[in-house]
């Protein structure tokens, strides 16, 4: 689909008016089969203006990652919108310049949970003041509804609680935990400096990390309901919607960088089959030198795997 999507697109979309009118002309009988209703087809152009209005950066993102986020955002039926909670299109850069990214909303993880059965979903975040407890997976919350949340207190904590076949199902983690999850593994958490073409330490502006884009800290409740989910009933589509959202994980890369050395290393065995012989160590690249002190596409594969293995925990 990406290389028709590629041979159809112009170099740059100038306005947001523009992308819509170009994904309705393009994709509009697509978009439709998505949806149960018209009007929700609709509904979701309608999203993706107001989307692309509120961060014009996407206009600055690859032609064809734009169109992709929002289809792939479109195929599991969710609204790309901070209203509605359910997805994002956030743009970020990589080697290869400024590229669009669906992450998942953390309403999104609910209403495709209950799309698969699971029932009476909620997530609330721990503040300062409030009485809260866990004891052998029991959470206890005490919350008093007369104070604001600043006379509450800073968040200090996050959980998420499911109702499974009358069994009650619940996942909490504290402020740091939340936190270093949202550095170590989303790519649009820290800024980018087009200077010196690094990530910097200062939160992005157009992440939904950032607390001034999510006062009501939905990316703490995210995160818990995320780790819920392992242990929560799925069907095909949530699953497919985690992968999505895990391709914001920089673990998604680490991933695409050990699949090119271990396509490096099966070049090196076809090419080098008597580099013994022929060449002394100091004469060698990296990937001969690893094919001849035994180092083969197959400890590549097993670091893809434990790759693999660590995105699946996001």
């Amino acid at each position: 689909m990406e290389n028709q999507i590629n041979n159809k697109l112009p170099a740059m979309f100038n306005t947001a008016e523009d992308f819509k009118i170009f994904l309705a002309k393009q994709y509009l009988s697509q978009i439709k089969n998505f949806f149960e209703k018209e009007s929700q087809a609709m509904k979701f152009l309608s999203s993706v203006m107001n989307s692309v209005q509120k961060t014009p950066d996407l206009l600055k993102c690859q032609p064809a990652s734009l169109i992709n986020a929002f289809l792939t955002t479109a195929q599991l039926g969710l609204m790309p919108s901070e209203v509605s909670g359910e997805a994002y299109i956030l743009p970020y850069n990589n080697k290869n310049g400024m590229v669009a990214q669906f992450q998942l909303g953390y309403q999104g993880i609910v209403t495709l949970l209950y799309r698969a059965g699971v029932k009476q979903i909620r997530a609330e975040i721990v503040r300062e003041k409030d009485k809260f407890s866990l004891i052998n997976g029991k959470i206890y919350h005490e919350i008093d509804i007369f104070k604001s949340n600043d006379e509450r207190g800073k968040p200090i904590a996050a959980y998420a609680v499911a109702n499974v076949n009358g069994e009650e199902i619940s996942k909490a983690m504290n402020q740091k935990d939340i936190i270093t999850f949202g550095e170590r593994f989303s790519k649009s958490y820290f800024e980018y400096d087009y200077k010196t073409k690094k990530k910097t330490d200062k939160i992005g502006k157009f992440t939904p990390w950032n607390p001034e884009n999510d006062p009501e800290g939905w990316m703490w409740k995210k995160t818990v309901l995320k780790q819920l989910a392992k242990m929560l009933p799925k069907n095909e589509t949530i699953n497919r919607a985690i992968t999505e959202d895990n391709k914001d994980s920089i673990m998604s890369d680490r991933i695409a960088e050990a699949k090119k050395e271990s396509e490096k290393l099966k070049m090196g065995n076809a090419l080098l089959t008597d580099a013994k012989t022929e060449k002394t160590p100091k004469d060698k690249n990296p990937v001969e030198q690893a094919i001849i002190e035994g180092e083969t596409e197959s400890d590549f594969a097993k670091e893809v795997g434990d790759l693999m293995e660590k995105t699946n925990e996001l």
